[in-house]
């Protein structure tokens, strides 16, 4: 099953701000999760229900609407802060 991928405003901004070779390695793992939506880990505390992504030193915070076959990407940033959200 393939799944239809959306960004929020926040997620677009945050990827306007990466260097293009960060980006495309970013675009490169959001596309993987079409066939597997699941590649990120899950999240905990108050992030519960959302999932993260690796990529290098990125995240890629996303959930998963299984409703719809969507999934909505709601951050990208640096590992440092990007749990911050």
């Amino acid at each position: 099953m393939i799944w239809k991928i959306e960004y929020n405003k926040e997620a677009v901004r945050n990827l306007e701000k990466i260097s293009t070779s960060d980006r495309n390695k970013i675009f490169k793992g959001i596309e993987a999760l079409k066939e597997n939506p699941d590649l990120g880990k899950q999240l905990v505390g108050p992030l519960k229900g959302l999932r993260s992504l690796r990529v290098g030193n990125y995240r890629v915070i996303y959930k998963k609407e299984l409703n719809t076959i969507i999934i909505i990407i709601l951050a990208i940033g640096h590992r440092k802060n990007i749990y911050k959200i």
